[in-house]
């Protein structure tokens, strides 16, 4: 009996050590920061552990000479020689995107690219699917990456189409600080000023649409999305039901639906210093917010995105890197979110999420076969809606649930003409 107790005890023993080992391995975020701690050059991509702070690994400094592609054709591009002795450069602009030429001392052209991260970094996002680490350069309208499944010594460069189509005429308003991935496999990216959000997919061949202007919600009052005093800066990130949420440089908190296209402020953090300005903003494993400055060292906070209270990362090191941008490959609320769709190549949107007013908006893109009917079922398992919606290509379709159910989790489910279910999620009727 003993040895039997033993032998559950190590068991025990081994499953916690593994779990912890598997929960520090997904807690991991990326961060944009400086040669060393308190430089505010953002030109240094890190991988670091959310938990404490600490880095992992360095993914790139600007003293690397990674090998640069163009991401559509595979070309290798060759990167600008800031040392180097050149008669003449002459850039042009085709699509948005900067081409470059430059004659050499000796009479030999070239063209040539900037360094990944010339003009600093101040916006980056994680695609957990495809493996990607997105940025953009700080005035660039380039989007590049770095594809983990080839490693870190090859970055490649969007170059068939540019991330801002716009001219940069309104100085740093029309810069991109806000990035991140969406529920729906998008990632997005938002000016200081809002005027532009911009959606784009991670893929073979990328594709790149700027949806607009963000509008504020009725009741935002006295703080604007486009508020410079009150807006700008600070990051974006996403929750699994389809909302992005903007955490503004001085604390202001926007949800954001980016199919309307509309902001709703909807608080503010708590508990952090006047003068701590967020920068950088990812959800960790546990779906806590973790934000960084751009230029303090002392302390990252964690802030529980259901109260946004924020405290200082309780396992933090003593000095930690100063981080204009954070990322990472979670989602807020991921453990409301029920499964991903069935199908790999399909994608599927619940919205809003949590329900204010008994209207469910799905959004289809990719599911095989013309029709699939929508169940709606509550905790007990009791249907309470059935539809048949046309699914074929992309579509969207609404779900008005009855007045009469009570407030909670319910189960939204789709299948196909067989009766095979292909998704499973929850909404949150409030």
């Amino acid at each position: 009996m003993k040895s039997l107790n033993l032998h559950k005890c190590l068991l025990a023993g081994i499953l916690l050590i593994g779990g912890k080992e598997m929960m520090a391995q997904t807690n991991r975020g990326y961060a944009i920061t400086g040669e060393t701690k308190g430089n505010i050059a953002w030109t240094v991509i890190r991988e670091i552990d959310l938990t404490t702070g600490a880095e992992v690994r360095k993914i790139y400094s600007p003293a690397d000479k990674p090998q640069i592609l163009d991401a559509l054709t595979g070309k290798r591009l060759i990167q600008q020689d800031i040392n180097a002795e050149f008669k003449d450069q002459v850039t042009t602009f085709n699509r948005g995107i900067a081409s470059t030429i430059v004659t050499y001392a000796n009479g030999s052209k070239a063209e040539v690219v900037s360094a990944p991260s010339e003009t600093m970094v101040a916006a980056s996002a994680f695609d957990s699917k495809s493996n990607r680490l997105f940025f953009t350069p700080m005035h660039s309208s380039e989007l590049r990456y770095f594809d983990f499944n080839r490693g870190i010594n090859t970055v490649f460069y969007v170059r068939n189409t540019a991330l801002k189509t716009f001219a940069e005429t309104n100085g740093e308003a029309d810069v991109i600080t806000r990035m991140c991935f969406g529920a729906d496999g998008y990632g997005y990216a938002l000016t200081n000023d809002a005027s532009h959000l911009i959606r784009f997919s991670s893929g073979e061949k990328i594709t790149i649409v700027d949806l607009g202007a963000v509008q504020d919600g009725k009741n935002n009052k006295g703080i604007s999305i486009r508020n410079l005093c009150t807006s700008w800066g600070g990051d974006m990130v996403a929750d699994a039901f389809g909302n992005l949420y903007i955490i503004s440089m001085k604390g202001n908190i926007f949800k954001l639906n980016p199919q309307t296209l509309v902001a709703d402020h909807i608080g503010a953090v708590k508990n952090i210093p006047q003068d701590y300005l967020i920068n950088g903003a990812a959800v960790d494993a546990k779906g806590n917010i973790i934000v960084t400055c751009a230029t303090k060292t002392d302390h990252y906070y964690s802030i529980n995105i259901a109260t946004w209270e924020a405290v200082v990362l309780p396992q933090q090191q003593s000095q930690l890197y100063n981080a204009s941008d954070l990322a990472s490959c979670h989602l807020a609320y991921e453990d409301l979110a029920g499964t991903k769709p069935a199908a790999a190549k399909s994608v599927i949107s619940l919205y809003p999420n949590p329900v204010t007013n008994r209207v469910v908006n799905i959004s289809f893109d990719g599911l095989s076969g013309n029709t699939h009917t929508v169940q709606v079922v509550d905790g007990a398992g009791n249907s309470i809606l059935s539809k048949v919606v046309n699914t074929n290509g992309k579509t969207n379709s609404q779900l008005i649930l009855p007045r009469s159910i009570s407030a909670g989790v319910y189960i939204v489910k789709i299948m196909d003409g067989t009766g095979k279910e292909q998704y499973s999620g929850k909404v949150v009727v409030q």
